[in-house]
């Protein structure tokens, strides 16, 4: 009699440092799920804010990347990146615990939520880079597609919990005091950072010569001017754009034009987010069968299809119905918007020098915040202006474009010859 097969598990999980960084940002990726849930509530239950301040918060948090985006690549490039994200860590908890003190004193107003938003934008610029460039150092080369896949799992599994555990304790405890969960979070995530061990020896400085300037503008090139590294650039800049688009809009249109609860409003995002975690799960699979460039492909064209049922929603029909359109968009486009995320996060960390890794996450990062900039601001103005039935047309096909400029673009061959590339020239 043949024994049962027993279940491989990734080689991933042999990598104990990375086990220690995949918990601690699991656990903070909790805590900022029920920010993500919670900040808006506050924003427009507790202190009324109108669509139009909505995209101003949102791009309030986005504006720092654009002027410390490329400082902060040199500066990532020359320090611990270890210590750097610990010291990020520590100040979002103090951070986020301001709103509930805020509130508690009696003085919490959108002014606050301002300069929260403000002080994450600032922190934004170094902890992104940060973050994607100690990866690399924590898990083998070859793991890279499959340590990238188990965080966002984690990330997409936060989108379920995240709802879920915000509506309960914006329910409880209130939507500001609900926030010392992601505070506390913070906290742990910093604890079990310190316990990694870097697989090659973290260097603290580089060996780089030159100036500020010319480092920065080493970052661009690659970034902009290499073909694949632009492909990969471009397509995120523009869902960015409407990534932030819709959070100026959406949760103003579920409560205010669709008329659905808070209580149903967390259920339905966090069925939506279902879509994302079974998107984590079978990325590996997508990108054994499919290469890294079939994964980013099909995972776009997911994207671009997917959001159109939350045109449909209006407050004739049952809120069951109302939930089910709301979910359908994360279970569509949020499983696919998870495979081409690791596809394309992969691909850049596979064929990027580790020395300019900090530079090229912020050249990007750049644009991204440009993006989400104006993609705030045109989402207030036109659910503001126009209504916010049309600003949700709008966002609907703006998530097609990625798809369209990727058919186009070399990322249909981008999975060729990406790990010799790592190890090759920076600058032309």
């Amino acid at each position: 009699m043949r024994p049962a097969r027993r279940p491989r598990l990734s080689a991933i999980w042999g990598q104990k440092r990375f086990v220690r960084f995949w918990l601690g940002e699991s656990i903070s990726m909790i805590g900022s799920g029920v920010s993500d849930f919670a900040v808006p509530v506050v924003a427009v239950i507790t202190l009324h804010a109108t669509p139009g301040q909505m995209g101003v918060l949102r791009a309030v948090g986005a504006a720092p990347g654009i002027l410390l985006g490329l400082f902060a690549g040199v500066w990532v490039d020359r320090v611990s990146r270890q210590r750097l994200l610990i010291a990020t860590e520590l100040m979002a908890a103090a951070l986020v615990a301001s709103v509930p003190v805020s509130y508690a004193m009696g003085s919490l107003s959108l002014a606050q939520l301002f300069a929260v938003a403000l002080g994450f934008g600032i922190l934004g610029p170094f902890w992104w880079p940060a973050w994607n460039a100690f990866l690399p150092s924590v898990v083998d080369p070859d793991l890279l597609f499959d340590a990238n896949s188990k965080l966002v799992f984690s990330w997409s599994v936060t989108g379920v919990t995240g709802p879920g555990v915000g509506g309960i304790l914006v329910k409880t405890v209130g939507a500001p005091f609900s926030l010392l969960f992601d505070a506390g979070s913070f906290l742990v995530s910093a604890s079990f950072l310190a316990t990694v061990r870097p697989r090659a020896g973290e260097r603290t400085e580089t060996d780089e010569t030159g100036t500020m300037l010319a480092r920065i503008r080493d970052g661009l090139r690659l970034t902009f001017l290499d073909p694949i590294q632009r492909a990969v650039t471009i397509p995120r800049a523009i869902l960015d754009f409407f990534d932030a688009f819709s959070l100026s809009v959406v949760v103003i249109y579920v409560i205010r034009v669709v008329g659905l609860s808070i209580g149903l409003m967390g259920l339905a995002f966090a069925l939506s987010a279902m879509g994302f975690v079974v998107g984590s799960v079978v990325a590996p699979r997508f990108e054994r069968r499919l290469g890294v460039q079939g994964a980013i492909m099909w995972g776009l064209a997911l994207v671009g299809a997917s959001p159109y049922t939350m045109v449909v929603a209006n407050r004739v029909l049952p809120s069951w119905v109302n939930v089910l359109l709301f979910a359908m968009p994360g279970l569509i486009g949020g499983f696919g918007g998870v495979i081409q995320h690791i596809g394309l996060q992969a691909l850049r960390q596979s064929i990027t020098p580790e020395r300019l890794l900090g530079r090229v996450y912020a050249s990007a990062g750049v644009l991204g915040h440009v993006m989400m900039v104006a993609g705030a601001l045109a989402g207030g103005f036109i659910g503001e202006t126009v209504g916010l039935r049309p600003a949700v047309v709008v966002l609907s096909l703006g998530y097609g474009i990625p798809f369209l400029y990727a058919l186009s673009s070399p990322l249909r061959t981008a999975g060729e010859g990406t790990r010799s590339r790592r190890q090759g020239p920076a600058e032309g």
